[in-house]
């Protein structure tokens, strides 16, 4: 009986034990902490305000993964250990009107067992801006697993205002920045605050401003482009002319400078770029620095871009040594194409380097003056990288495709530059943007069709505020702003007819996929009418011109009536004469006009009036192409770069038939050169292409990626031909001028004697 009474306690302890255990898992998990946004304590609204956070938190044992979650209003520097783990994280606000958001990072490199130290240096613009949407405050949010243990900010974080990061009174940017001129006060700075023995006990408690959700910020979005590339501090020679010490970079970049000096305490030094002094239209970004005395060293954390960068020191400051640490958006040129043309190579390397410099948060229009993402500068640097860049270039598209669709008003306008806070429809180049070579071309070259899902609603609703006449009329749209090009002569109102119809012609597409026929149909009917009315109300003996319109001809719309198919072959010569001879675009609407003469199979004279066109910015010492064809306004702009896809797409002739290059076309215009090289990367991989020609033989060596195919095209009056490869090749058609052949994967040698 005893030992069945103990059996029977020793069971029910048992028992009590596991409810105890289960109490104490279900403790721990009511125990998991929320991630708090956090704050100063005495915080008030004001422009370029800059806070340090520091946090000590435990750890049994070294994780194997530790992934967080971070976000930040507007940017942050993360230290752990003592070392820099985030160099500016964060993008700017944001992915909708409302919303905030956050970078998903790998800790995992720089924690360890024990007591880890965590150190945040957090910048707020405090300013909306063509670029960024001000939430009205500044915060930090942290949410970090390692392994089954957690990293949060919370109460436990201490904080204080950096004074060492103050305001330049005077010279402020423009209102198109939400940067600020940033002056450093050496004197002001807490030296060793990032370390992890420095004493924070007289620093604040942090505010705890709410868990995720909570307003100004409220839902927070994964971003998914890469955090930047760092390309490492470089320290360079100088000269000196006075008191001015210039450091030339090797190209036109996003830096961020660097400076040894020897002074007494109290001396400025004021840096600037050459594009401070070259940009036409507005105040842009500089750096300050006050100095502390004796030997110090200085690297600025907000970004700048230029060639050149100047060091305007005072009396008494003795320059050491100066350096830059080149940053970007993080994405390679694995692009490249070959001619045996100085001058077109020039204009290529020039392209890729406007490209490169004008991404970063955003696709912008430059990175000096505005740093705005205009959706019409977009679409050209979308196909540019395409063909020039690798897939992370991709990401930062889809990003932008998301947000123009996402800040989208209830009443269905679109808008841009977005993020921001310049809400003003630009009808043409909202067009340009849900048309054939914005939404559509994103898909044809990635394949992403799933995207049509996401912005489907969102283009219909837009669409539905246009409207055409059964005669094929579009009444002109002023929306806020009724651009459509820089420079005079514009007839606007052809163009606004054409961008519609452009715009239609990728919606018919979008809707079938999203199985709406009736809504395909619709476009198409539009479509037709509005192609019937350019052919007949808007034709004349010298190309389109709408009623109206009494100024010369304008190359613009008539390019554009090219590329969108309006125009018929009966109408190439006389639209020929006119695109190579009119000269009105500017480099935006350029690439639409050369793009017509290739179309029209007039390679020789688009390579011709590219050339003429762009010769003084081939000729000139900047390594960027510019705003107009003057050099005066940005130097450095997005839109200029139209030439670099045109030679991959007709020179090359390399162009996707099918979705994600599920199938392409290699059909190159070699217009007497006899050699060319071309190899970029795809969603399905490498195409490699060249093409020699010596004679009257021609030898064509193409690399066809896995689970892909390519159409080759072959003269009708060829004498013969060799087509070698591994996998199959079939004849599949032929048109006057060509038989054309479909080849499977694998490496193929083309061997034609005309």
């Amino acid at each position: 009986m005893k030992k069945v009474v103990c059996g029977f306690l020793v069971s029910i302890l048992m028992v009590m034990s596991g409810i105890a255990r289960a109490n104490d898992t279900n403790e721990i998990a009511k125990k998991k902490e929320n991630a708090q946004w956090l704050m100063h304590p005495e915080f008030k609204h004001s422009e370029n305000q800059w806070f340090l956070f520091r946090t000590k938190k435990e750890l049994t044992r070294k994780p194997e993964k530790a992934i967080a979650r971070i976000a930040a209003d507007s940017k942050y520097w993360l230290w752990i250990n003592g070392k820099l783990a985030i160099l500016e994280g964060q993008i700017k606000r944001g992915p909708n009107p409302n919303d905030t958001y956050f970078d998903e990072v790998d800790l995992t490199p720089f924690l360890q067992k024990g007591t880890n130290t965590f150190a945040v240096q957090l910048c707020y613009f405090g300013n909306s801006s063509f670029s960024h949407n001000d939430s009205g405050k500044a915060g930090f949010f942290m949410e970090c697993i390692a392994d089954d243990e957690q990293i949060v900010s919370d109460g436990s974080w201490k904080v204080m205002k950096d004074q060492s990061m103050q305001t330049a009174l005077n010279d402020a940017p423009n209102y198109r920045l939400s940067e600020s001129q940033v002056q450093h006060v050496a004197t002001k700075a807490v030296d060793g605050w990032q370390k992890e023995k420095f004493d924070d006990s007289s620093w604040l408690q942090a505010k705890e401003a709410g868990e995720e959700g909570v307003v100004p910020w409220n839902k927070l979005h994964r971003r998914i482009i890469p955090q930047w590339k760092d390309f490492g501090l470089n320290k360079v020679k100088f000269t000196q002319d006075g008191n001015r010490v210039k450091m030339k970079l090797p190209y036109n970049m996003q830096f961020h400078f660097y400076m040894k000096l020897k002074a007494p305490a109290g001396k400025k030094v004021v840096v600037t770029t050459d594009n401070y002094y070259n940009i036409n239209g507005g105040k842009i970004i500089r750096g300050e620095y006050i100095t502390k005395a004796g030997v110090q060293e200085y690297e600025h954390l907000p970004w700048m871009s230029g060639h050149e960068v100047y060091f305007d020191v005072e009396d008494g400051v003795k320059v050491l040594e100066v350096g830059y640490r080149e940053t970007g958006y993080n994405s390679e040129f694995d692009g490249q194409i070959f001619l045996d043309d100085p001058d077109l190579m020039t204009l290529v390397k020039k392209a890729k380097r406007t490209l490169y410099v004008t991404m970063r948060d955003n696709f912008m229009d430059c990175p000096d003056r505005e740093r705005a993402q205009w959706w019409g500068d977009l679409v050209l640097e979308m196909e540019e990288t395409f063909y020039a860049m690798d897939e992370n270039a991709l990401f930062l598209a889809e990003k932008a495709i998301y947000e123009l669709v996402d800040w989208q008003w209830e009443n269905g306008v679109l808008h841009s530059p977005i993020p921001g806070n310049y809400p003003k429809e630009l009808p043409q180049q909202m067009l340009a943007s849900v048309g054939w070579f914005g939404f559509r071309h994103f898909v044809q070259y990635t394949g992403k069709e799933e995207l049509y899902k996401k912005v489907y609603p969102q283009v219909k609703k837009y669409l539905s505020m246009w409207k055409v006449g059964e005669d094929g009329n579009v009444p002109f749209k002023k929306g806020g702003w009724n651009w459509s090009d820089w420079g005079k002569r514009i007839d606007k109102n052809l163009l606004e007819h054409v961008w519609y119809y452009l715009a239609l012609k990728g919606y018919a597409e979008m809707a079938d996929y999203m199985k709406e026929p009736q809504e395909a149909q619709l476009a198409l009917d539009k479509m037709q009418r509005i192609k019937h009315r350019l052919n007949t109300v808007f034709w004349t003996t010298e190309g389109y011109r709408s009623p109206g319109y009494k100024d010369e001809i304008d190359d613009r719309g008539n390019g554009l009536a090219v590329v969108a198919g309006i125009a018929s072959e009966k109408q190439f010569p006389v639209l020929t004469k006119l695109l190579y001879n009119i000269r009105h675009a500017s480099p935006y609407m350029e690439k639409y006009v050369e793009e017509a003469l290739f179309v029209m199979g007039e390679t020789e004279l688009a390579l011709k009036r590219m050339k003429e066109r762009y010769k003084v910015m081939i000729d000139d010492e900047t390594t960027t192409l510019w705003e107009i064809f003057k050099k005066k306004n940005s130097l450095n702009h997005a839109w200029s770069g139209g030439p670099l896809s045109l030679l991959y797409k007709y020179v090359a002739g390399i162009q996707p038939t099918q979705k994600g290059f599920d199938e392409f076309q290699v059909f190159p215009s070699p217009a007497g050169f006899p050699k060319i090289d071309c190899r970029f990367s795809t969603v399905k991989g490498i195409i490699d292409f060249k093409y020699r020609k010596k004679s009257n033989k021609i030898t064509e060596t193409l690399t066809v990626p896995m689970t892909t195919k390519a159409i080759v095209r072959v003269p009708l009056n060829a004498k013969s031909l060799k087509i070698n490869g591994k996998g199959n090749s079939k004849k599949v058609r032929k048109d006057d001028s060509y038989e054309y052949y479909l080849l499977d994967e694998g490496k193929w040698i083309i061997k034609i004697e005309e």
